[in-house]
Parts: structure tokens; C-alpha cells; sequence
């Protein structure tokens, strides 16, 4: 009998059809092991409430050259896989009661150990929601929290970007594969990530967006924190999705209030109504949860804030190329449209990009220019 690899036991489950996360971990911790999955008579397995259908297919399975290949298309493109009997797999996430067998991982697996928030809301939030969420990660950052988002347009970019500026460690749940980035928009974003954080899904290479994946991603952006912080959120928003997995998780759920009317405020003050925690600025999260920072507090020390002096932005090529058409001077969309000879959609994403890092100021008029400290 030819006998495979621990992680190659792991993968195998992912590949059971109808088994799913739950299954696989209740299985797992009756009976200490993956490959011991694959050993007991399908009757043991339907004690873990795995369908019959389910454990007949796992004693089926023999398909080990598409688990062979699975490996090889995560190392080709610079991927990692942990499993959830690796030691390196975020010990939170491994307590929810469904956390995946294992994790597809590109960056840094150390920064899954850090103590994290999540900072999650609506896709289409408004600039006031963005600035605070760019805010919030950066201020988080700088005391040496991981931020957790989900890569999504909006709040969820405006965090990524401002950990990142904070100079510490920021974490991009992916509702894709490794290989997928999506939003595209979020291309460079994501290379980024890897340089200064980690992109982590459950998702095999080659999985594409999926409506039903990314409430999957939700329950792993409130299960790798300590405390989930919603910005903007409709009423039938994602991100409540999010929260409400972190209650059933046992986190901590703060809201940001919203001016009362606006489609972006009927969610979190929902939340607040509920009970979550009002949020007005990081030192309520600090207040709240004491202990979050005491491990880190040598990171902040040493962290790139500690001169005063602000860290530039990794730039994008697109980024790059906008700031040097800017110059040192003032000048509207129009013009830089003309001077560029971009789409006129594309232009508007990296201004967005660079306001939102604090390197561009944006005046009345459609006005553009370089913030002073970065000339």
C-alpha cells in the first residue's frame, strides 16, 4: 500500500465531495488525524454526522494524482498550504467550529500568529467611510495588530491600504483562488499584500468568484481576529454577515455610528441597537480589549512611525506613473486625463488609490496635487 504524506491526506478531504469544513473537522478531532479519516469503516464517520453519501466517498477515494497535481499548482505559483494539524495555522481560526482543513497561503504564514482586528463594510462606501477605515488600519497597524479585511472595494481596500501605510502586517481573505485576484481592480493591492502581509483562502488555484463563497470568506475574516470593526454597512450587507459570524465566534463586534437616513448608516446602527460596541476611533478597540497590545508593544516602539516622519507608499506602476505626471503642482482631472491618455475609470481608481494612502490631496474643482510631505 503506498502510504502519502500527511498533508496529502488533508487535501484528499477537500476533495470528498459533500464532506465539507464541519464534517472534516469533527472527523478530525474524534480521530486525531487525517490519514486515520481515510482508515475507519464509513459507519465510524457517520457518527461525526457526515452523510452516508459522504463517508462511502471517502472510502472510495483513490484520486491521489489530483491532490499531486493540487500541490504542484499552489508551488507554481508561489503558494503555501497548512493544514489545521500544522502548528502554523492561526490558533483562533482553528477554534471556530468550522475552520478549513486547510489554508492556501501566499506572504507571510508568521503574521496569521499576531493578534488581529477586522475591518470590514460596504463596497460602496462613501469617502467618509473610506478615509476612516484607511484611518482605523493604519492606526492598528502601528501598534503592531494584524489587520484582517476582505480585499473588497471600498472599506475593505481602505483598511488593506492603511496597514500597510501603518507599516505593520495586513491580512486579505479571498473568497478566489490564490491565482484569482477580485476584485481586478485590487491587482496591485494584492502584490503588495504579499510583500507586506499574507493572502490566505480555502479556495484550490483556479477557483473564480462565486456568490456563494464569499459568506465562506466572511466566517474566516471574523475567525482569524480577536474583534470584527464594521464601517458602513447596508441593511442587507455582507459585512453584517460578518458580524453575526463573530458574535456566534465569540468576538468582540464594534459598529462605526452613521449619520441616521443614509443607506450606508441603517446597518451598523442596527448593530449598535443590538448591542455591538460604538466605535468612534481605535482607542474604544484598546479600551475594550486591554490585552490585545501587550504582546506587541515592541513592534509599535520599533514600528516606522516612531521618527514622526511618514513612510512612503509602495506605488503600483499605474501609481507610479500618475504621481510623476502630477508634479509638484496643482491640476484638474481633465488635464491629467489629457496628459496621461488613460480611461477616464481607470484614472479615477488610482486617484482614489493615492488619496486614500494620504499621498494626493483632493480640492474643490476636481483639483489634484501631491500632499506637501511627500514632494
Amino acid at each position: 500500500m503506498v502510504r502519502h504524506e500527511p498533508l496529502d491526506y488533508w487535501l484528499a478531504l477537500t476533495l470528498v465531495p459533500g464532506l465539507g469544513a464541519l464534517g472534516i473537522a469533527r472527523a478530525w478531532r474524534g480521530l486525531g488525524s487525517a490519514e486515520a479519516v481515510f482508515k475507519v469503516p464509513a459507519t465510524t464517520l457517520l457518527s461525526f454526522g457526515i452523510r452516508s453519501a459522504a463517508a462511502k466517498a471517502v472510502s472510495a477515494f483513490s484520486d491521489w494524482s489530483q491532490v499531486a497535481t493540487l500541490r504542484r499548482q499552489v508551488c507554481d505559483i508561489g503558494g503555501e498550504i497548512i493544514s489545521l494539524e500544522d502548528p502554523r495555522y492561526p490558533e483562533n481560526l482553528a477554534l471556530i467550529a468550522d475552520p478549513p482543513s486547510v489554508l492556501f497561503i501566499k506572504g507571510s504564514v508568521e503574521h496569521l500568529q499576531l493578534p488581529a482586528i477586522s475591518v470590514v463594510g460596504a463596497r460602496r462606501a462613501s469617502e467618509l467611510g473610506r478615509r476612516f477605515a484607511y484611518s482605523l488600519g493604519s492606526r492598528l497597524a502601528g501598534q503592531g495588530l494584524a489587520v484582517i479585511s476582505g480585499l473588497a472595494l471600498g472599506v475593505d481596500g481602505a483598511a488593506h491600504e492603511g496597514s500597510l501605510r501603518g507599516g505593520g502586517p495586513t491580512v486579505a481573505v479571498l473568497g478566489t483562488g490564490l491565482d484569482v485576484v477580485y476584485p481586478a481592480a485590487h491587482r496591485h493591492l494584492s502584490e503588495r499584500i504579499v510583500e507586506n502581509g499574507t493572502l490566505l483562502t480555502e479556495f484550490p488555484p483556479g477557483t473564480g468568484p462565486d456568490k456563494a463563497h464569499f459568506p465562506r470568506r466572511n466566517r474566516l475574516v471574523s475567525g482569524l481576529s480577536q474583534g470584527v470593526v464594521v464601517v458602513e454597512a447596508g441593511e442587507r450587507s455582507g459585512s453584517l454577515i460578518t458580524a453575526r459570524l463573530a458574535l456566534e465566534q465569540g468576538r468582540e463586534v464594534f459598529a462605526v455610528p452613521g449619520p441616521p437616513g443614509l443607506p450606508g448608516s441603517r446597518g451598523v446602527n442596527r448593530l449598535l441597537k443590538d448591542g455591538a460596541q460604538l466605535l468612534e476611533s481605535a482607542e474604544d478597540i484598546f479600551s475594550a480589549l486591554p490585552w490585545l497590545c501587550a504582546d506587541v508593544k515592541g513592534v509599535a516602539a520599533s514600528g516606522n512611525g516612531a521618527s514622526g516622519l511618514p513612510k512612503r507608499p509602495v506605488l503600483s506602476p499605474e501609481q507610479a506613473c500618475l504621481v510623476a505626471a502630477l508634479g509638484p503642482d496643482e491640476i484638474i482631472f481633465d488635464d491629467l486625463l489629457e496628459k496621461l491618455s488613460w480611461e477616464s475609470g481607470l484614472l479615477s481608481q488610482v486617484l482614489l488609490e493615492l488619496e486614500l494612502s494620504g499621498m494626493l490631496i483632493k480640492g474643490a474643482g476636481n483639483i489634484f496635487r501631491i500632499a506637501p510631505e511627500y514632494v
